[in-house]
């Protein structure tokens, strides 16, 4: 498929005013999934009138109820063949780690014959269930085809290519069979992009609990300096055991309790959602952010990574003499937000004025754990 045809895919006019939802939830209906997603889709659907009878959960325990909704095991014994013939299952799953094909078929094969996607239920609901990562109602993509098409232009290998378009069918169509493998193993490290420069001189936004740091270890990379920014203190504190424990030849180590944004602020934080924690204004942390340009103007950095949940473009901003300075190579999530998929890349090109190759990959399921690889 043609790279326009799939940006004229996502693009095109998309019908939802249509009964087929309303003759579906007119019957009885379960939500599988009972964590966050699951828990707004029932306030959704209650607020439509929807009569949610029971949550399916894997790992449901006796007795279990969110919101007086009892929730069971999908192959509870209770359930006999015709109440599954008679059940419409959302299945409200939207996370990084599960396998869409697999769970779906997984929920047909313990009897539940009657599926609708998440993502086929949220573009009906899309107003009420808000921007979701990546996810947003289909007639946002309609005014930007030609910064897609810009995008795709930019990228310097087929791989990157059918990628993106699978991305742009996928996020069109909600069919999770055009997406390829994820790369889970490499993030940040890919086997099939050029190397990065070494000694590697890192900066890290987005550290977490040290992840990145012992898989640079696990790959034997020389490491001359780091300098790793985690907001969350939680995290924050388990990186700093990670670096106290493990960093002992590297000269220049440190560890800033610190977002990365375009400028030198304070935010409220929601530290309540572990690895997907972000900045909030009903956040119960206020922290400290950072711009590079201003924390670390001699750093000289040759790798720059960014996974801090939707902030990229600002960090970015933030970084922006030192990547014109230093022309460091670039990883940067481009997931968090739908936009992200082509501003950032587009932002990149216009710091990085003396040209460069850039790659996609994708590092988790779904969609999600996509990465900008820009290689100077």
């Amino acid at each position: 498929m043609k790279t326009e045809n799939a940006i004229k895919i996502l693009v095109k006019k998309q019908n939802t005013n249509s009964n087929y939802i309303n003759n579906i939830i007119k019957k009885s209906v379960a939500l599988y999934g009972a964590g966050r997603v699951g828990r707004d889709t029932l306030r959704v659907l209650t607020t439509a009138g929807v009569n949610v009878q029971f949550f399916l959960d894997q790992a449901a325990f006796p007795n279990q109820k969110i919101e007086g909704i009892p929730v069971f095991r999908p192959d509870d014994t209770i359930f006999s063949t015709r109440k599954k013939d008679e059940t419409t299952v959302i299945v409200t799953v939207f996370n990084f780690s599960v396998n869409m094909p697999l769970l779906h078929d997984n929920i047909l094969r313990q009897g539940w014959k009657h599926q609708i996607t998440f993502l086929k239920f949220y573009q009906y609901f899309a107003a009420a269930m808000g921007d979701r990562f990546w996810l947003t109602r289909l007639d946002y993509y309609r005014p930007h085809a030609a910064n897609l098409q810009a995008v795709a232009d930019l990228l310097s290998d087929e791989q990157s290519l059918l990628l993106f378009k699978a991305i742009l069918k996928f996020r069109a169509t909600g069919d999770y069979t055009v997406l390829p493998q994820p790369d889970l193993n490499n993030q940040y490290f890919p086997q099939d992009i050029p190397i990065w420069k070494t000694p590697l001189r890192f900066i890290d936004c987005g550290a977490c609990n040290g992840d990145t740091f012992l898989h640079i270890k696990n790959l034997d990379l020389p490491l001359e300096a780091m300098a790793a920014f985690e907001p969350d203190r939680d995290n924050y504190k388990k990186l700093a055991v990670v670096l106290s424990q493990n960093d002992p030849k590297i000269a220049n180590c440190s560890a800033w309790p610190c977002a990365v944004e375009a400028d030198t602020t304070q935010f409220r934080f929601d530290g309540s959602r572990g690895a997907g924690s972000v900045i909030s204004t009903s956040g119960e942390q206020v922290i400290q952010s950072v711009s590079l340009d201003q924390a670390l103007p001699d750093f000289r950095p040759n790798l720059i990574k960014m996974d801090i949940e939707g902030s990229e473009y600002g960090a970015l901003l933030g970084a922006r003499e030192t990547i014109k300075k230093y022309r460091p190579g670039l990883a940067i999530s481009i997931y968090h937000k739908p936009n992200h998929l082509w501003q950032i890349p587009l932002l990149i090109r216009h710091l990085t004025e003396k040209g460069g190759s850039f790659f996609i990959r994708c590092h988790a399921f779904s969609g999600f754990d996509l990465v900008l690889y820009y290689i100077p």
